[in-house]
């Protein structure tokens, strides 16, 4: 119930703190009973604890109020500073920033003493005595805690009644109680999501990486399984976690409205702990709805569509796709003072990823957008010459492919045109030998992944693993880069986790470990906060150099929008 945003990620030893302070202890006093005839009109256990559920994770009342608290004895805060999930987290199994360490307040842990490691049998030295029901109540209004002592001054004091207390506590009580779906005393289950018509050699691509990393994994880590069940009592809390890996391919085929039933039919045969990687040719929309829906974390899918619904928490995604490329040309515009400019968009009408980029920007002062509707061919003559002379005075945006955009030069030597055409690196492809050399000066492109020229450098960790292993596939490097980014992040986290096989754990876990991992796939920076959901958040500007074989050249910085 802490405020602020939680950057720093768990030491080890915060972490094995954490382990024995979550374990329950022996004996835990009973809370005193409620009287009933103060509700006597006492709503369903269900509707309890969506309220607590609302007022922990929203910081709303019910009576439909936000909740306000103080901090340091005078400052009244609200919103985020208020809502106890933003410090304890969704798992209630709580974090910690720079040196402070915020306590897990999940299922019964508060009415268990807390006790911190030791070596001597048989139960660790006591921190503090188990809270009951009013000197929880008290350190929630007063900040005084189990031990009479004051809470940190940023905690804050919150002026509840009873039954709004009371409804908090019914619902923390059934947070990070039961382990999750898709893990059982051996193994842990995830998958990976083919969806639409993947081409062969990109299914096996990925394929082969999620395979081979978990064959490995499970190879080297061969004699955990026995040192779990065998292990001694002061080393059980290392061994006890480990499971064995198992993956699960997911192949989603037929229109998009059909995927969901197809998830379900999945997701009952085996349930799994987390969606790792994946890949789709059409919108990731399906997918993003089924893993919220089922609580399922959905980790970093290489996708050019995903869903931007920053309040959703299951699906994490490595970049916003094309709709980043659409904010990247605002943001260069208005750090070059030229987003008074008029700016003329084109995209085909059924290129979704092309939409997406022009959504993203459509709604700015002075855009006007251009769609090429499919059925017609490639845009000629006279189609260029409209769209030229209305971005005479502005700049132009192409979303197309090469093909369409490579009808555009003869008419732009001809007919002159605006000083500067930005062009999707996505879309138009690394391929720019058609390019005239006299119009060069004038292309901008948008590249949200690391330069062509830095990126084997920054691949040599993956792509020397994949050589290693004999599955390398150059025209799937992106895939593979992705889903080997996905394993190692999710083989961290769960290395934090110790055990700890809740969904939202693993999550915020992941949140802490993106910023210290070495490997970024195809992506130069990354990193995620608490509640962020996409770990690449910028992108360069670039031009073509001069010279018989152009390449690609930043004109900026990587800068985010």
């Amino acid at each position: 119930m802490r405020p602020g945003k939680l950057i720093s990620s768990i030491t080890a030893a915060v972490l094995l703190a954490a382990a024995s302070a979550m374990a329950p202890a022996a004996n835990p006093p009973p809370a005193p009973a409620v009287d009933a005839t103060a509700h006597p009109a006492a709503p369903s256990t269900e509707s309890r604890i969506e309220a607590g559920r609302r007022m922990y994770l929203e910081g709303v009342l019910p009576s439909g109020e936000m909740i306000t608290a103080r901090v340091r004895n005078d400052v009244t805060v609200g919103g985020d500073f208020a809502i106890c999930g933003t410090c304890h987290r969704r798992s209630g199994l709580g974090s910690s920033e720079g040196s402070q360490v915020i306590p897990a307040i999940a299922g019964d842990r508060l009415f268990n003493p807390l006790r911190l490691p030791t070596r001597n049998l048989p139960l660790a030295p006591q921190q503090r005595p188990a809270y009951n029901m009013e000197t929880l109540k008290r350190a929630i209004r007063s900040g005084v805690d189990a031990n009479g002592e004051l809470l940190d001054p940023l905690m804050p004091r919150y002026a509840l009644d009873d039954d709004q207390i009371e409804l908090l506590i019914d619902y923390l009580k059934t947070v990070s109680v039961e382990i999750s779906p898709g893990v059982d005393e051996r193994d842990i289950h995830f998958a990976t999501i083919i969806a639409g018509p993947v081409a062969p050699e990109i299914r096996k691509a990925l394929v082969d990486v999620m395979q081979v990393y978990v064959e490995q994994k499970n190879s080297e880590t061969r004699h955990e399984s026995k040192r779990a069940q065998d292990a001694p009592w002061h080393k059980e809390w290392l061994f006890s976690p480990y499971r064995k890996w198992v993956m699960h391919v997911w192949e989603l085929t037929g229109a998009p409205e059909t995927w969901p039933a197809q998830l379900e039919r999945y997701y009952r045969q085996q349930p799994v702990f987390a969606v790792l990687s994946g890949v789709a040719n059409g919108p990731w929309q399906p997918v993003h709805r089924f893993c919220e829906q089922t609580e399922l974390p959905c980790l970093f899918p290489t996708t050019d569509l995903p869903v931007i619904a920053e309040q959703d928490f299951y699906p994490i995604y490595l970049s916003k796709g094309m709709a980043l490329e659409g904010q990247l040309v605002n943001r260069h515009r208005l750090d070059d003072g030229q987003v008074n400019r008029p700016l003329v968009q084109v995209y085909r009408a059924d290129d979704q990823r092309a939409k997406a980029a022009a959504e993203a920007i459509r709604q700015e002062r002075g855009v006007r957008t251009v769609v090429w509707h499919p059925g017609e061919g490639q845009p000629g003559t006279e189609f260029w010459r409209q769209v030229l002379d209305e971005a005479e005075d502005g700049h132009l945006t192409l979303w197309l492919s090469q093909a369409d955009v490579d009808t555009l030069w003869p008419v732009l030597e001809q007919n002159g045109g605006p000083d500067r055409i930005y062009l999707s690196s996505s879309l138009y492809g690394d391929n720019t030998d058609g390019v005239p050399p006299s119009l060069r000066d004038r292309l901008l492109f948008i590249h949200i992944n690391e330069l062509p020229s830095r990126l084997s450098r920054l691949l040599l960790r993956s792509t020397g693993w994949l050589r290693v292993k004999h599955i390398y596939a150059p025209k799937a490097r992106e895939v593979q880069a992705n889903a080997y980014f996905a394993l190692k992040v999710a083989g961290d986290a769960l290395t934090h986790i110790r055990g700890y096989f809740f969904r939202d754990y693993f999550i915020e876990r992941i949140e802490h470990t993106v910023d210290s991992v070495p490997y970024t796939s195809v992506y130069p920076r990354i990193s995620l906060a608490p509640g962020q959901r996409f770990a690449a958040k910028g992108g360069y500007i670039a031009r073509l150099s001069p010279g018989p074989n152009p390449a690609l050249v930043a004109v900026t910085e990587w800068i985010t929008p």
